[in-house]
């Protein structure tokens, strides 16, 4: 079952060479405008094609069908790879941090010129636009990887923020700009980092999905004509897509036939009518509660 497509490699693939574009002119900018917070930018940009790098890898992965070894599939690969962008983000976030503590202490001011200020604002443009392209690509495939990655290029357009702050006030003799700026997006990046983490550990660790999902999940299932009643449901996340486990109540009186043909139905709406739910499990219990018509649990 191919839960991404071709717009989610192509994406990345977007991604992963708007990056190494990046890299080069940042690099070159700055070093040719003598700008320190211009080459740390840079070396961001490199960092976010090793992330958009591992985001392609963990996606060509999760796309693979279920095999014997596999019997879920391999769409935890998708989450793996939001965990890998993560580990990018706080290690980027350190890092930016790191440098700003640098500029303080070792007083490594220089005023750079005009062709490091453009190369920001350039760089802020481009990251945002990929941002926002990446976002709406990742939430329509329900793709954590990609995602993450959509936050790793808005990481990127911030460390720029900090670049074009630094030049300024370098270039007005603001020089603790580049430093406090620093300190800032560092710390926005790295609560960035821990939260894509937090969300894909509990991922990984069979954390039920937060919000209305459970809910909803069972409000579908109790319409199916024939249920009475459902209870025990778990939500088992696999990569992009979901697998619900679920006890439906029967009348006890019906055959098994019966009882099989009510649980097709509810796993067919259930995949239909929410796109999320990659597979669904359904246990067939018998109603033994006296009156039946008591409501649905």
């Amino acid at each position: 079952m191919r839960l991404m497509g071709s717009d989610g490699a192509t994406c990345t693939r977007i991604g992963l060479l708007v990056n190494i574009l990046l890299t080069v002119l940042k690099l070159a900018a700055g070093i040719l405008g003598r700008s320190q917070a211009m080459i740390a930018d840079a070396l961001h940009s490199f960092s976010d094609v090793v992330a958009t790098g591992g985001v392609y890898i963990g996606f060509k992965i999760a796309e693979r069908p279920a095999d014997r070894n596999h019997p879920f599939g391999h769409g935890n690969a998708d989450t793996l790879a939001a965990i890998f962008v993560a580990i990018i983000l706080l290690l980027t976030g350190i890092y930016i941090g790191g440098q700003a503590f640098h500029i303080i202490v070792h007083e490594a001011y220089d005023e750079p010129t005009s062709v490091a200020l453009w190369a920001a604002v350039l760089s802020i443009v481009v990251k945002e636009l990929l941002f926002r392209y990446t976002l709406k690509v990742g939430r329509r495939l329900n793709s954590r990887a990609i995602v993450a990655n959509a936050y790793d290029h808005r990481s990127d357009a911030y460390s720029s923020v900090a670049a074009f702050i630094g030049i300024v006030g370098a270039k007005l003799g603001l020089i603790l700009l580049d430093p406090i700026a620093g300190f800032v997006i560092a710390g926005l990046i790295v609560r960035m980092a821990f939260h894509l983490m937090k969300t894909n550990v509990n991922i990984l660790m069979d954390g039920m999905p937060e919000g209305t999902v459970v809910t909803e999940v069972l409000d579908t299932a109790g319409r199916v004509e024939g249920v009475v009643g459902t209870r025990g449901t778990r939500i088992h996340p696999v990569g992009p897509g979901n697998i619900v486990d679920i006890k439906i109540l029967v009348d006890r009186h019906l055959s098994v036939e019966e009882g099989h043909r009510i649980a097709s139905q509810v796993k067919e709406v259930l995949i239909a009518e929410h796109g999320h739910i990659r597979d669904v499990i359904v246990h067939v219990e018998p109603d033994n509660r006296t009156d039946t018509s008591e409501g649905r649990a």
